[in-house]
């Protein structure tokens, strides 16, 4: 008893420091400039403060600032040529001038880049892995924190609303110096951190409250659409929790003056002008209807491009068929899966959040006169994507949300797998380039840290962070023997699975193989069971 005492303390634990390992791996797969558009976020977390400093001098010109010439051309030698190894010949002794970063036209809202300013400094290398890491450990912690004030049901939509969309988009962006990790961030628990505000008490509805308020800050003080998204995170948080008392008027006070925070957010951010007409492109090739419906058949394949069917970083580094085949497959199934168990105000929520991943994209290419495959990155709607897969999964009894162990076996292979494969590739872009092939990562470098651990050590470490993550985690959800002869006897009672004789008994091969194994559509059966676990009458 002891031992198992033990081991119940010691699993979460081991689950937050191999994650944070596995993120650890792939902030440092890859080198600086690598994710999207790093040459402007970079730039910008230079020169995170209005005042001048040896790190971003201000030149009389408002556009214009003097950086050091290494943070400007991280990515110069490499971008959009993923044959190219990153061993750019950088020079981090002079500057150089640039109008591109967030001081001309304040495009995003200030605070990421005034965070992530603390941790700048003249080592391009140790800055970008420092703000990679910070990155990475604020993500592990939110979601650690969040997972101790949350009730057990939404512990489970946390855990696997979050793995179901990690590989291989959400691992790489999350550490990354991009902004759009604090946007990940935020949508992961916002929603919950709502939720569990309404429905704890003492102080873990103290702890929630607090926690609604940081994520409010970190999405929508990194991106002006994720202010958007907060908006919608807080109206379904608020949804799911729903209740008729004056307790529940009085919580609602919170949320609602958190959306007029967010949406005020939203307007002062230079993203928001979207929904205007200052970013409208003349559109000479298409009617509007053609552009629609063009529009409207390739819309899942950028829906579908967090899972590997786009590029990582500059979106030029292409996943194999292994990466995104299968965390399309888990995905799916996962989230399909947890359609089956739900009420009204889960099936609101969920329809809330739909109706964003779907219009959010398909706005922006109507309003700016594009097709998909321009403009759009997977990144930019991958937050919502992330609240709807938790959602999704909200509401069930069990941490294993009633699947059996071979479907929790084929899911968690299926991750191990595909960011296994996610990782390998990410470091052979940029170590040697995709034109060179082979499983050793050692062989015939071009680029690498100054470091003692070798590209393929990385990636076993790495491979294997991430795969005990996954085993600690299916451990903590693994059904017990008696929920699986629960579960077969009742599949057994309603005629859906036949006891079988085995090869020793008396009967003939014909009686086993015949008659007494066709009994699926039997009449008298009854039409449906309720799920083993699930909450009385499918409420939440």
């Amino acid at each position: 008893m002891r031992l198992r005492r033990l081991s119940r303390a010691v699993r979460p634990v081991i689950v937050v420091v191999a994650a944070l390992i596995a993120l650890l791996a792939w902030a440092v797969s890859s080198p600086p400039g690598s994710s999207p558009d790093d040459d402007y976020h970079m730039a910008s977390i230079w020169c995170g403060t209005t005042d001048s400093t040896d790190l971003c001098e201000q030149t009389g010109v408002p556009s214009e600032r003097a950086l050091p010439a290494d943070v400007l051309e991280a990515s110069s030698c490499f971008a959009f040529d993923p044959d190219k190894a990153a061993n750019c010949r950088l020079d981090a002794e002079s500057d150089k001038l640039s109008t591109r970063g967030n001081w001309n036209g304040e495009a995003y809202p200030p605070v990421y880049y005034a965070v992530m300013h603390a941790f700048a400094g003249h080592d391009l290398s140790v800055a970008v892995v420092t703000i990679r890491a910070v990155n990475s450990v604020l993500y592990v912690g939110i979601l650690a924190l969040l997972f101790v004030l949350v009730p057990r049901a939404g512990r489970r939509a946390l855990v696997w609303g979050a793995l179901v969309t990690s590989v291989p988009l959400g691992v790489f962006i999350v550490a990354s110096v991009n902004p759009s990790s604090w946007a990940v961030i935020s949508a992961s628990g916002l929603w919950l951190a709502v939720w569990a505000f309404f429905v704890q008490s003492g102080w873990r509805k103290a702890g929630a409250g607090v926690l609604t308020v940081l994520l409010v800050v970190i999405g929508a003080g990194a991106r002006g659409d994720s202010a958007a998204y907060s908006v919608l995170a807080l109206i379904a948080g608020a949804v799911i929790a729903f209740r008729r008392d004056r307790r529940y008027v009085r919580d609602l006070l919170l949320p609602v003056g958190l959306v007029v925070v967010a949406a005020a957010l939203f307007f002062t951010a230079g993203q928001s002008a979207v929904v205007g007409g200052a970013t409208v492109v003349k559109n000479d090739t298409y009617t509007f209807s053609e552009l629609l419906f063009i529009n409207l058949k390739a819309l899942p394949q950028l829906l579908a491009g967090f899972l590997g069917t786009w590029g990582l970083g500059w979106l030029d580094t292409y996943m194999p068929g292994i990466v995104w085949v299968t965390a399309l497959t888990v995905f799916a199934g996962v989230v399909f899966w947890g359609l089956r168990l739900g009420d009204a105000r889960k099936w609101l929520a969920l329809a809330g959040v739909g109706a964003g991943v779907i219009a959010v994209p398909l706005y922006i290419l109507m309003h700016d006169g594009v097709v998909v495959g321009n403009g759009v990155q997977p990144r930019y709607v991958f937050p919502l994507i992330v609240m709807f897969a938790g959602i999704a999964v909200f509401g069930f009894a069990r941490s294993s949300l009633g699947m059996g162990r071979v479907q929790l076996t084929v899911a968690a292979v299926g991750l191990v797998v595909a960011n296994s494969v996610a990782l390998h590739v990410n470091l052979r872009r940029y170590v040697t380039g995709l034109d060179r092939v082979g499983i050793n990562l050692d062989r015939d470098i071009e680029w690498w840290w100054n470091a003692p651990v070798s590209p393929m050590g990385l990636w076993v470490i790495g491979t294997f962070a991430f795969a005990l993550t996954v085993l600690f985690l299916l451990s903590l959800a693994w059904p017990r023997a008696d929920e699986v002869d629960t579960s077969t006897r009742a599949a057994r009672a309603a005629g859906v699975l036949e006891d079988v004789p085995s090869l020793g008994d008396s009967t003939t091969v014909p009686q086993r193989l015949g008659v007494q194994s066709l009994h699926v559509g039997n009449a008298a059966a009854p039409a449906t069971r309720a799920e083993p676990g699930a909450t009385p009458g499918g409420q939440l």
